[in-house]
């Protein structure tokens, strides 16, 4: 009895923990598009000083963790990484032109790709790229839209270029070793022997 229990409780959490979250994934709406582009621009463009040093923001950490509660990993370590530095314990800007911003008040397309995605494209052009093409994939993870990939091609190949793909489905992972963690711990215990 003991061992058809752990059978079905071992493909139930094998089932559950192998999905990429679908339950009540039709309730996630569409992203916030502005809210989220209003903090992207808050974030990326820092009221500094003079000889760039960033006032709201001490430390690098600090900005990280900002950034990290807007989009994923990987996608903020790049953003830090390309604009900001920190010399001698303060944060900087580097000396460099941001990127590209949607147009919240311009046309642009927003599709929905799966449950959990969306994909929102919009063309343009300014006097230091020329004409470009600004794709943002959103991504619902941990119960709340960020951003899961954020890219622009430009038509001069002088200047910018394509960001990498810095999707990421590492917090659905992380459930799921630590669901199969659980349940291997609760085998072990039930599957010891009472002795005679």
């Amino acid at each position: 009895m003991l061992k058809k229990f752990s059978v079905v409780v071992v493909m139930f959490l094998a089932a559950l923990t192998g999905l990429p979250n679908p339950v009540f994934a039709d309730n996630h709406g569409e992203p916030p598009v502005k809210e989220l582009e209003q903090q992207f621009h808050d974030l990326i463009y820092l009221e500094t000083t003079e000889d760039g040093k960033v006032k709201k923001y001490d430390s690098m950490a600090r900005l990280e963790e900002e950034l990290k509660s807007i989009m994923v990993w990987p996608l903020a370590d790049h953003y830090l990484e390309t604009y900001f530095e920190e010399r001698d314990g303060e944060l900087y800007m580097k000396e460099m032109d941001g990127p590209v911003q949607l147009k919240t008040d311009q046309d642009y397309t927003l599709e929905k790709v799966s449950a959990d995605k969306y994909k929102l494209t919009q063309h343009g052009e300014n006097q230091l790229r020329g004409e470009y093409t600004l794709t943002i994939t959103y991504s619902y993870e941990a119960g709340k839209w960020v951003f899961g990939d954020r890219m622009n091609q430009v038509a001069s190949s002088e200047t910018g270029g394509k960001l990498p793909d810095t999707a990421t489905s590492l917090p659905t992972i992380m459930l799921s070793g630590g669901a199969v963690m659980a349940l291997g711990a609760l085998l072990l215990i039930l599957r010891r022997k009472p002795t005679v």
